[in-house]
């Protein structure tokens, strides 16, 4: 079956985005409306200054405090005096939101300001020309014979999603972005603290634009406002069938539980049980009952090997970011590592996130890490 599709919707007090990849769930998007989102803007006040942390805290929202880590500061967003190689309490800065906040932690601020487009990101401090590592040499050499000679008055990086379009059609956003910009510039010198100067697209719209155009041949949508704002999202098109509705067409609630659900079932009579804690996610998989046409050990390395794929499935699925421990069941076979290892690079290059295989501990645990960006589910049902 080959049905590649991107199903944008409202689902359980959420805006949703379900993923499917040949007919099953690939990746599952939930997100709630929130007062900020990564890549606004503000005029924020330095309130606490920890020097011991090389970092200051910021209220850039009446109330809300963000991170700024010394090492995002940029003198020329520092608005009320010349930088002096410090910032100190009340000092009025320019930051950019460029993470949300995660578990107990509050938003990550940085002063190195950028405009977020689905194809281009531009960068007001790096005056450079940069590409994706994703798209390759050739990609790379091609646009740099595209963009020589063109300016924007600022560096940018072509995202992913760019090797989809003409170039064309990055020249035009870049040069839209780049007025943003420039305009943004140009007015925060004159504004008081907690004053937005830019507002970026809601967090769920992002993370939307921010899945490959190769996964997925449609966007289909049942939300007219979804339809209207979305513009430019890879074909998309709205769904107003009232008599089969998309909930029904594609099962939601059979991919919402296999997102949410504490155990998931694998081929040859195997499950995994996934359990998330404050500091890391721990993943057991299990033999349950063995295929009559197997011997134990050729089963459980099937099960290993299905729970593998499985496991890479799930850390996009649910968002789930940080260390990941996963204790695959014990083999005799002194190579079972080195095969599980390939199923998982091969697998994590799937993920639109950074995900690698540390190593496998001695005793046989393997340890996982992944990009933290965005809430995991559970963060967002806990919200």
């Amino acid at each position: 079956m080959n049905d590649n599709k991107l199903i944008i919707t409202k689902y359980k007090d959420f805006n949703a985005a379900f993923l499917f990849k040949d007919g099953d769930i690939d990746e599952l998007i939930l997100s709630k409306e929130s007062p900020f989102n990564v890549g606004d803007i503000f005029v924020g006040r330095v309130s606490t200054v920890k020097n011991d942390l090389k970092a200051c805290f910021v209220e850039f929202m009446e109330g809300v405090n963000g991170y700024l880590s010394f090492d995002d500061i940029y003198p020329e967003c520092l608005l009320n005096r010349p930088y002096d190689g410090r910032l100190i309490q009340g000092d009025l800065v320019c930051v950019e939101v460029i993470k949300e906040p995660l578990k107990t932690k509050g938003a990550t601020l940085s002063m190195h300001l950028t405009i977020n487009g689905a194809l281009s990101v531009i960068t007001l401090d790096d005056p450079g020309v940069h590409v994706s590592s994703k798209l390759g040499k050739e990609y790379k050499r091609a646009a740099d014979e595209y963009f020589k000679g063109r300016s924007y008055g600022y560096g940018f990086i072509l995202r992913t999603n760019a090797a989809s379009v003409s170039f064309d059609e990055v020249d035009s956003e870049l040069k839209k972005n780049s007025e943003i910009l420039k305009e943004t510039e140009s007015i925060m010198k004159f504004r008081s603290a907690f004053t937005c100067l830019y507002h970026a697209e809601t967090s769920f719209a992002q993370r939307l634009r921010a899945v490959s155009y190769d996964k997925y041949e449609e966007a289909v949508t049942d939300v007219p406002g979804f339809f209207d704002s979305l513009t430019g999202l890879k074909k998309l098109r709205l769904y107003n069938d009232s008599a089969l509705p998309l909930k029904a067409v594609y099962s939601f609630d059979k991919a919402y539980g296999l997102a949410t659900d504490r155990k998931v079932d694998l081929k040859f009579g195997g499950y995994l049980v996934i359990e998330p804690t404050e500091a890391l996610t721990v993943i057991d998989v299990n033999s349950g009952k063995f295929s009559k046409n197997l011997s134990k050990e050729a089963a459980i390395e099937k099960i290993n090997a299905e729970a593998a794929k499985e496991v890479t499935r799930q850390l996009r699925l649910r968002n789930i970011s940080g260390i990941i421990i996963v204790d695959f069941i014990s083999q005799a076979d002194d190579n079972a590592f080195d095969s599980l290892k390939g199923i998982l690079a091969r697998e994590f290059k799937k993920d639109t996130l950074k995900a690698s295989l540390v190593d496998f501990t001695p005793l046989g645990l393997a340890e996982i890490t992944r990009e933290k960006r965005y809430g995991s589910i559970y963060e967002e049902l806990r919200k």
